[in-house]
């Protein structure tokens, strides 16, 4: 099971990004993306994080980039106006994380 922090503050992007999964291996954790549309994506990339920390900051960083999709279609270039409203919801989740590790 994913850190319990990560589910928190990024679980409903995951929800969201059909193309993102998230396994635990014995080597941490496995973010795989899926490539193609369909039930069957054409292909997968993945990538191992070895601590809950690793997984959130490439999360984070997918999260962005999904943001920048959803609020352009992928028609248009990202504004000033996009890169501040994400800039913040990017923000607030890392506060959480930071919040929620200062412990």
């Amino acid at each position: 099971m994913m850190s319990f922090q990560v589910i928190d503050i990024l679980g409903d992007y995951l929800a969201l990004d059909t193309e993102m999964e998230v396994c635990k291996s014995r080597y941490g954790y496995i973010r795989v993306e899926f490539h193609g549309t369909g039930e069957l994506p054409g292909y997968c990339s993945g990538m191992v994080c070895r601590t809950p920390k690793e997984l959130f900051d490439l999360l984070l960083s997918d999260y962005e980039s999904y943001l920048e999709i959803q609020r352009t279609k992928g028609r248009r270039n990202v504004t000033e106006e996009d890169k501040n409203e994400i800039t913040a919801l990017c923000q607030s989740r890392l506060e959480k994380w930071e919040k929620g590790n200062a412990r």
